[in-house]
């Protein structure tokens, strides 16, 4: 059994693979879920050096 099947109006090829189609949108799902963890970890550790930076400036003000 094919899996593809040519649209009459337009004449384009369409894969009609049900679990193919399932599988890519669990797997784009996924690296989605995936980038945006990366994205929230740039942004945490951006946020810690911030305050590092901070507590530095407030300790070396002290000293003084």
């Amino acid at each position: 059994m094919s899996d593809f099947k040519k649209d009459p109006s337009s004449g384009a090829v369409l894969n009609t693979d049900r679990e193919a189609l399932n599988k890519y949108k669990l797997e784009r799902a996924y690296y989605r879920k995936i980038d945006t963890l990366y994205h929230d970890v740039v942004e945490i550790k951006k946020t810690i050096l911030a305050i590092s930076e901070r507590i530095e400036k407030l300790e070396s003000k002290e000293n003084v």
